[in-house]
Formats: structure tokens, C-alpha cells, sequence
């Protein structure tokens, strides 16, 4: 079991799916998806992550997610904005 201490303070919505939000507004194209039984994390079309453990899969979800979430907010959105232009 992961204590995701940081989930509520910095993340969208408290959830990991906001730390999807944001990696996604950063162009990752993040989605999980379960093959059998496993998870898979894709960015666009290519799998970037799979594994059968909720746990990894949380952790993985959640380092990507702090990453971005601790950035100042004006940071994230010139680096939001450079993207865009690209």
C-alpha cells in the first residue's frame, strides 16, 4: 500500500487522475487501460508502463504528477504555453 502524502495538497481534484490532468496539459496523452490483469499506461499509442501491481502503478502515476504539480503556477503555464507553441 502507498501513503500518497502530497495527493491532496498539490494534485487537481486531491486524485491521481488530476495528476493525469496535468501531465496531459503538458501533451503526454496519458491513458491506463487493464489487459487481462494487468494495467497498462500508454502515452498516445505507446505503452510506457505495464504492470500488475495497483501500487506500481499508483506510484508511477503519482512521481509523474508531483513532477508537474510542485512547478509555480506561472511556471506551468509558460511551460504549458512553450508546448503549444512547438
Amino acid at each position: 500500500m502507498n501513503d500518497l502524502l502530497m495527493l491532496e495538497k498539490y494534485f487537481p481534484g486531491g486524485s491521481l487522475e488530476g495528476g493525469i490532468e496535468l501531465a496531459n496539459r503538458l501533451d503526454w496523452g496519458l491513458s491506463v487501460l487493464m489487459a487481462g490483469e494487468e494495467y497498462v499506461v500508454s502515452s498516445g499509442d505507446q505503452p510506457i508502463l505495464r504492470t500488475e501491481s495497483k501500487d506500481a502503478l499508483q506510484t508511477f502515476i503519482y512521481g509523474l504528477g508531483l513532477a508537474y504539480a510542485v512547478l509555480p503556477e506561472e511556471l506551468f503555464i509558460s511551460l504549458e504555453a512553450a508546448l503549444e507553441e512547438l
